[in-house]
């Protein structure tokens, strides 16, 4: 029998507890494959994440908040250390992936507020963003129970959308594919997609392995090397960007012309 050289092993960094809580933020590589702005509306300010600046903010938010805030996503926010982990390794590590803090006018405010009064809300990504094949993503979308059922969501999802779909001449990076994953447990996130415009592809059955404690649809395979972790089915929508011109964003523009 032919003997194959196979010298692979799983890498997993070791990370100081502290990565990048002092990186100045002038010296801090987002390190994303598109180009770095910040995004803006009336209401909502989108400023790209700086450990330094927000991840304290990020996990005094989340530790103030109702335990089910995190239910559906896979992070330790509770903890800084956990914090500044997922900044560097599934945010900064992976070109794919840029973070955005969430800023908004504080709730309540019936005149305009300026934005370096705005509020700390939250966080939202763009994730699986694909240069190539035109492809990009709002994910990691953690809103405080401060400002759930505001303008927030719509707003910063509303942003990262225009971004991903409006042309460079707009103000966007002119993509041709939004798209929306989320579990099929998850009917919030599903009904806020539809809501924002996305339309269903289909469901990818047996499509992730979870970590374990997460709630999946149903128990790993027996026997299998990560049997004690559940299998998640993901829910997945789009907005193409010929849906886009014919309509979506119009529809969009009106739910962020909205007081709500």
């Amino acid at each position: 029998m032919t003997t194959y050289l196979n010298n692979y092993k799983p890498q997993k960094a070791v990370l100081p507890k502290d990565v990048h809580l002092h990186t100045a933020p002038e010296d801090y590589d987002l390190n994303f494959c598109f180009e770095v702005k910040e995004l803006r509306s009336n209401r909502v300010e989108l400023r790209p994440f700086i450990p330094s600046l927000h991840a304290q903010l990020l996990t005094d938010g989340v530790s103030r908040c109702g335990s089910d805030l995190l239910k559906w996503l896979h992070a330790d926010w509770y903890s800084l250390e956990g914090t500044l982990a997922w900044a560097e390794t599934v945010i900064r590590s992976q070109p794919s992936a840029m973070a955005f803090a969430i800023y908004t006018a504080p709730t309540g405010s019936d005149t305009p507020v300026d934005p370096k009064d705005y509020e700390f809300a939250g966080t939202i990504s763009m994730i699986n963003s694909d240069v190539a094949n035109m492809t990009s993503e709002p994910g990691w979308i953690c809103i405080l129970d401060k400002f759930q059922r505001t303008h927030v969501l719509t707003h910063a999802a509303g942003l990262v959308i225009h971004r991903i779909l409006d042309m460079p001449s707009e103000g966007g990076l002119g993509l041709r594919r939004c798209q929306w994953y989320t579990t099929t447990l998850n009917d919030k996130s599903q009904a806020a997609a539809q809501r924002l415009g996305f339309k269903l592809d289909g469901i990818l059955n047996t499509h992730r392995v979870l970590p374990k404690g997460k709630v999946g649809v149903r128990p790993g395979r027996k026997g299998d090397y990560q049997e004690d972790q559940m299998t998640r089915d993901s829910w997945l929508a789009c907005i193409s960007w010929d849906q886009w011109e014919d309509g979506v964003r119009d529809h969009l523009d009106q739910l962020m012309a909205r007081r709500k």
